[in-house]
């Protein structure tokens, strides 16, 4: 059992990882889904307590919600745009019995970020402006709804305190304000540690 392994700090790679997810899913994890070591160092990062609630915008299949849970005492949202995917992540969480993770259907411009404390980000309006290697095709994708929800994004991270944390992978920092600042970085600059200080 993955979790179990990773609770315990034993080196677990992706592809065993991925094992939980159904075979049609494997095949896009490797560029959609945080891979096991990110997400491991992202969620020590954000969770400061138990208290910490975390939100992953754009969770996917729930990987780095579901990894966060078990090696941090926080508690880990994930909102997601696919149902299928958030429906997915809500069954395994629920199958290995995970409590401190939960998974919304929705679109991130109905989401309120004061209801939470720390947030993490990979990339998740990309597909809007991709040519390729999408998940799928079964949603509206444009410019102009990549630049709105990253104004949206930006703009509910700036009414965030001074010392919220966030964690941006892979990303062009369209959704970073400018009141964030990057603590350190790693895996090559993709992944950034930030801190709201003004």
């Amino acid at each position: 059992m993955p979790f179990k392994k990773i609770q315990s700090n034993i080196e677990v790679k992706d592809r065993e990882f991925d094992l939980i997810y159904p075979k049609s899913f494997k095949s896009i994890s490797k560029f959609h889904f945080t891979p096991v070591c990110i997400a491991k160092e992202a969620a020590r990062y954000l969770v400061t307590n138990k208290e910490t609630k975390v939100l992953d915008v754009g969770s996917g299949a729930g990987k780095f919600c579901m990894i966060g849970s078990v090696v941090t005492e926080g508690y880990f949202y994930g909102v997601e745009h696919r149902i299928k995917l958030s429906n997915l992540a809500n069954r395994i969480t629920k199958h290995y019995e995970l409590s401190n993770v939960e998974f919304i259907h929705s679109n991130i411009t109905d989401i309120q970020f004061n209801l939470y404390n720390s947030f993490y980000s990979y990339n998740p309006f990309y597909e809007n402006i991709a040519k390729t290697g999408r998940i799928d095709n079964k949603l509206h994708f444009s410019n102009e709804q990549y630049e709105a929800y990253s104004s949206y994004m930006k703009s509910q991270l700036s009414t965030m305190p001074i010392g919220t944390k966030l964690v941006t992978y892979f990303s062009y920092l369209k959704e970073v304000p400018d009141s964030y600042k990057v603590k350190y970085s790693n895996f090559d600059n993709k992944l950034k540690f930030w801190q709201k200080e003004i």
